[in-house]
């Protein structure tokens, strides 16, 4: 008897296709993280460096972007959403 389940069976009522399509969006997420923080450390951080920590001004760069790759991302998928709508 399980104290959290209270002794019942585990629901079986959940939707395979939602939980995929969450699963897929949460891949998607992470490779674009992985992406942008490949792309801005690369642009941001010399290949050569003499300090264990960024300085200021690398640490400006890789926030300002961060902040642009999301920024358009999020510009990207609201322009799909619209053109999804625009077609139903």
């Amino acid at each position: 008897m399980s104290f959290l389940g209270m002794g019942r069976p585990p629901a079986t009522g959940y939707d395979e296709n939602k939980i995929n399509g969450i699963k897929g969006e949460m891949l998607m997420i992470q490779q674009m993280k992985d992406r942008a923080s490949l792309v801005c450390l690369e642009k941001c951080i010399p290949n050569y460096y003499s300090d264990g920590d960024l300085n200021k001004g690398e640490s400006n760069c890789v926030d300002r972007c961060i902040g642009k790759f999301f920024q358009t991302i999020k510009v990207i998928g609201t322009e799909m959403q619209k053109q999804q709508q625009g077609t139903m």
